[in-house]
């Protein structure tokens, strides 16, 4: 089964200027890629559960928050941000 995958206009716009700002661009193409990839694949299995049907998951230096919806079997990313790491 996959799921279709939509960024919202924000988390697009985030990850451009976090691309913009990186010391190393690839890296966050390189994360955004492996997120929509496995979302599309196996959405359930990545990150942590929030509310019913959302999830926050950090992939390297890229985190999303997104929604399942189960019945369309479709994924939404509604926010991008980095990952902060110490």
């Amino acid at each position: 089964m996959t799921f279709s995958v939509v960024w919202s206009l924000f988390a697009l716009q985030t990850v451009t200027r976090l691309e913009q700002l990186a010391d190393d661009p690839k890296r966050i193409l390189v994360a955004q890629d492996r997120i929509d990839w496995a979302l599309r694949r196996t959405p359930r299995d990545m990150g942590e559960s929030r509310d019913p049907n959302f999830r926050i998951w950090y992939e390297d230096v890229l985190g999303v928050y997104y929604r399942i919806d189960e019945n369309a079997l479709r994924v939404e990313v509604l926010y991008a941000g980095p990952a902060r790491r110490r």
